[in-house]
């Protein structure tokens, strides 16, 4: 994994636990581990460098939420804005590295 590569993991992971938290962590304890949602990084990653669009990314969480977590997915108008969230993650990274 390049460093670039490493970097957007862990920004990404960082928007899913800011910004989509479907277990509630952040409240639950505000020292929860930041890396709680880590694991799903890499295929959100993976979808939005493929220029996946937010329905889709919207869709995976909703998968990742039900099938993995065993939640009722959360609401579609929050998973889309955390796609877009990720989505300029993304680009703000592509910027800055090229």
């Amino acid at each position: 994994m390049s460093d670039d590569d490493a970097h957007l993991i862990a920004a990404v992971s960082e928007v899913l636990f800011a910004r989509w938290d479907p277990i509630g962590a952040k409240a639950m304890d505000p020292a929860w581990p930041r890396d709680e949602y880590e694991g799903y990084a890499a295929s959100v990653l993976a979808l939005v460098r493929a220029n996946a669009s937010d329905d889709v990314v919207a869709e995976l969480l909703a998968r990742i939420e039900d099938h993995w977590m065993g939640l009722t997915p959360s609401p579609l108008a929050g998973r889309i804005e955390v796609a877009a969230q990720l989505r300029a993650v993304v680009r703000q990274s592509r910027e800055r590295h090229g």
